[in-house]
């Protein structure tokens, strides 16, 4: 699948790039505050009983700056954006957030539970990324919504501030940079917090400069994967092309030059992909027979009585596997492996690149849920029929409530798979990887204009 008309497709990456992973003087909550208190998750992420939650838990929690409420009578001069920019520097007057008086990076380990229940821990970097177009050492895999990126700018434009990381992945094999990471979190943290989903999350501030000239050589040249986040990078792109629009004559390096950035290396054992199931919403006219129907062109259906045994199988299923699973209303639900011996779905298949071709959710979108469910393959129309969800024993506990039309069950896209569509100068359909844990939004900070 190419970018088409949301974003332009780019070369696959053969020679290194002068990419560029630097320190930054981070705005921060100051030491007093509870971070466990004020931080949230990714604003997408959010629905409108988190938002109003975030918003009784603490009266400095970020949620006021990320996603802030909007009221009957907001004018374009007055709504949550403007709102935002001044409770912002309302907060940095009285010392709410305070600016790091040296450049730095900072290290985050995030410790949680695996899907298979055992404890891991994923460290990563967050620095400021020196911009660069799509192909350039930066690389996505996916398409983006363009309602987000429009809301993001907005909150840019008004703040100047990045109050949440991009997540980007790198490769790793002779383990350069883990070793210069070994020796950061062998010291104290300088922050150690609990998120709402039992994440535990230490921080490391790191403005030694030796140790500083050591990460920024580490990191230079390097070709970096979009994990999650990729909306928040072409923001990050058109705020750029605004600002030098407003200032022709700015030598390069300016603060809207970079944006922020959280790096992980593949090899990271914590790297961990959950997988994004779908659930339909407001279509009642999608019923299991005109589903099945069209998922038997592609694949052997076989129904399941015991919701509880559908669970555990969907589970076992292996990463970047194609296999699936639907869950109506009511009625048994249905296991579907994919028959390569089909020959509507081979012709199909062989229509797109062999890494977009091996998705399990590009199946789903061209055997099930355009055919089946009438369901279109724009980001827009997606996003207005579409939840993507990794919970799945909860969404099946929905779906059985009447909540959804459907809702279909994917393993995992595999961390290969991701790698495959990128180098291939390809992106997947919307939604393809779910990151997991997420990152806080709030906890490092970075300003992309001068207050």
């Amino acid at each position: 699948m190419r970018t088409g008309g949301e974003q332009p497709p780019h070369p696959a990456v053969r020679v290194a790039v002068a990419t560029e992973l630097a320190p930054f003087r981070a705005w921060r909550y100051a030491a007093d505050i509870p971070l466990d208190e004020v931080l949230i998750p990714p604003y997408d992420v959010i629905d409108e009983q988190q938002q109003a939650a975030f918003y009784r838990r603490h009266p400095h929690n970020v949620i006021r700056l990320v996603l802030g409420r909007t009221y009957p009578d907001d004018t374009p001069t007055r709504n949550q954006y403007t709102r935002a920019a001044d409770t912002l520097r309302t907060w940095q007057r009285l010392g709410i957030f305070t600016q790091d008086a040296e450049p730095s990076y900072y290290v985050l380990r995030q410790t949680f539970t695996a899907p298979d229940g055992s404890t891991i821990s994923r460290v990563g970097v967050i620095g400021r990324f020196r911009l660069q177009p799509w192909g350039q050492g930066i690389l996505p895999h996916e398409q983006t919504f363009p309602t987000a990126k429009a809301d993001r700018m907005a909150l840019l434009k008004a703040t100047g501030l990045h109050f949440s990381p991009i997540f980007a992945l790198y490769s790793d094999p002779a383990h350069e940079v883990t070793s210069l990471l070994a020796q950061v979190v062998a010291g104290p943290p300088v922050a150690v917090f609990h998120d709402d989903a039992g994440v535990r999350h230490e921080v490391w501030r790191v403005w030694d400069p030796s140790l500083v000239r050591g990460m920024h050589r580490a990191f230079s040249g390097r070709t970096f994967y979009v994990a999650d986040g990729h909306h928040r990078y072409e923001t990050a792109l058109a705020f750029r092309r605004w600002m030098r629009e407003r200032h022709p004559d700015a030598p390069p390096g300016q603060p809207y030059d970079f944006a922020l950035m959280y790096v992980a290396a593949m090899e990271d054992p914590g790297v961990t992909i959950l997988p994004t199931h779908r659930a339909l919403r407001g279509r009642p006219d999608v019923t299991p027979e005109r589903v099945l129907a069209a998922a038997r062109r592609a694949y052997a259906v076989e129904p399941i009585g015991d919701d509880e045994a559908l669970l555990r199988w969907i589970a076992g299923v292996a990463p970047g596997m194609p296999d699936l699973a639907l869950v109506f209303p009511t009625g048994p639900a249905y296991r579907l492996r994919l028959r390569l011996d089909s020959h509507p779905a081979q012709r199909m298949l062989a229509e797109v690149p062999r890494p977009i071709a091996d998705l399990a959710v590009y199946h789903l979108q061209r055997f099930i849920l355009g055919p089946g469910a009438g369901v279109g393959e724009s980001p827009p129309e997606q996003k207005r029929v579409l939840a993507f969800r990794p919970d799945a024993r909860q969404l099946v506990q929905e779906v059985r409530a009447g909540l959804w039309n459907l809702v279909a069950l994917v393993a995992p896209t595999s961390l290969a798979q991701l790698r495959a569509i990128a180098d291939a100068g390809l992106v997947a359909p919307p939604k393809a990887t779910y990151f997991y844990p997420k990152l806080p939004s709030g906890l490092v900070m970075y300003a992309a204009r001068e207050p």
